[in-house]
């Protein structure tokens, strides 16, 4: 399939080139060809692309039963960052060799769109902030996508399944803490845990946006970081962690991503792994030279105009 999008820039090859999130439209795009190329049935793509357009009423406040999303870090645009890696680390894993079903690859797309839906409060919740859910999201986001999906009549085990892949997006819990249904879905369930990660931290805004997932944080009581300076000079760590749990528990799935890059868009060049390499950079730049002042350097999409 060639028809996979790099757009013009003058700017150095990005990830935003391939699927620019703040246009949710192109991203809709590139997941349904994502789909295509995965091989999912018509019916099976056509109701992927239903849950999405479900889940994005949802973080837009148009879904019934529930508030818009309020949490500025894990919002749509998150949601959007997963679900393409997923897609992309699963079409890399299969271009490789590897067989997966059409239907457990199906089940994978809702999974990522549904993993951090616990974050919406319900309309009755006495509650200031989502954020108020960020140690119970994982467990929320489950019961969210085991009430979505029974109520439209999937099948126990494809929910059972879906949950299980949820399930693994919560740090604490290892691959060995879950009875999975089967091993492809435990390694779907890797891929998905493996996006959550490189999503949010190859994004060209993951920094600008940290600011708000110390909010979210305060808000959560999650008593971690005293400061945003803080948690940024703590994620120089948590990349650390990130790649301990990549390559360990998660297998080292995202490690056959170039085969991605170079079959969808000629590129000779594992973009996830270029982005998060360079907010690490820029971050340890930051923190170094301009202690104390990095919302002076943090600009992209006049993120920290909203705090």
């Amino acid at each position: 399939m060639n028809d996979f999008i790099i757009k013009e820039s003058p700017y150095p090859i990005q990830l935003a080139r391939l699927a620019d999130t703040r246009d949710i439209g192109e991203c809709r795009s590139v997941f349904a060809k994502l789909s295509e190329v995965l091989e999912l049935a018509p019916v099976q793509a056509e109701k992927s692309l239903e849950v999405f357009d479900d889940i994005r009423a949802l973080y837009e406040g148009r879904f019934k039963g529930y508030k818009a999303c309020d949490t500025e870090y894990h919002d749509f645009r998150h949601v959007l960052d997963v679900v393409l890696a997923a897609l992309r680390i699963a079409d890399s894993l299969m271009l490789d060799g590897e067989k997966f079903s059409k239907n457990n690859i199906f089940l994978l797309s809702l999974a990522a769109l549904f993993h951090d839906t616990g974050y919406i409060p319900e309309t009755d919740d006495p509650v200031e902030n989502g954020a108020v859910y960020t140690s119970t999201h994982v467990r929320r986001s489950m019961v969210f996508a085991e009430k979505y999906m029974s109520e439209r009549g999937y099948s126990k085990d494809d929910i059972e399944k879906t949950k299980q892949m949820i399930l693994l997006t919560d740090l604490s819990v290892k691959p060995d803490d879950i009875e999975f249904s089967d091993p492809e879905t435990e390694e779907l369930a890797k891929i998905l845990a493996s996006a959550d990660l490189i999503g949010q931290t190859a994004d060209r805004i993951y920094l600008e946006k940290l600011l708000f997932l110390y909010r979210e944080f305060e808000t959560g009581h999650i008593p971690f970081y005293s400061s945003e300076e803080e948690l940024l000079s703590k994620t120089i760590g948590f990349f650390d962690i990130i790649e301990k749990r990549l390559s360990n528990e998660l297998d080292g799935l995202t490690g056959k991503l170039l085969l991605h890059f170079q079959k969808r868009y000629g590129i000779n060049e594992d973009l996830y792994r270029k982005g998060m390499s360079n907010n690490l950079k820029y971050l340890k730049k930051i923190l170094a030279e301009h202690p104390g002042r990095h919302r002076e350097f943090l600009k992209r999409d006049n993120m920290t105009g909203k705090l």
